[in-house]
């Protein structure tokens, strides 16, 4: 028996990132992994960035951000399979002036700001 896509769920996850800091604050991030680059992002104010990667097969997916505004920078761990992996393959965020924050499908907000951040 053969280890399968599915089986191991390696589907692509889809991670965006909103910039949720206010009114003509800019956002400046760069994103990245052991294996991939995202690169170096700006977003106005309510605009929003989209990536997509597998998880690897070998070992633990991280992509790690710093986020920088109003000359601080903060970092936080946008996907984290240990934390991320059973939710799902889409993961909305917008960055926050306090924390991140993680969309709920459910109530349809960005209200899920329970994790370690900045």
């Amino acid at each position: 028996m053969g280890v399968s896509e599915e089986g191991w769920n390696l589907k692509y996850r889809h991670v965006y990132i909103k910039n949720g800091l206010g009114n003509d604050t800019l956002l400046i991030y760069h994103c990245k992994s052991k294996d991939d680059d995202v690169g170096l992002k700006t977003l106005n104010y309510e605009d929003e960035f989209k990536f997509q990667f597998r998880p690897s097969f070998f070992t633990i997916t991280v992509f790690r951000c710093s986020f920088a505004w109003d000359g601080k920078s903060h970092f936080f761990n946008i996907y984290d399979f240990s934390r991320d992996e059973n939710n799902c393959r889409d993961y909305y965020w917008s960055i926050m002036p306090n924390r991140p924050c993680r969309f709920n499908f459910y109530t349809r907000n960005y209200y899920i700001c329970t994790f370690d951040y900045f």
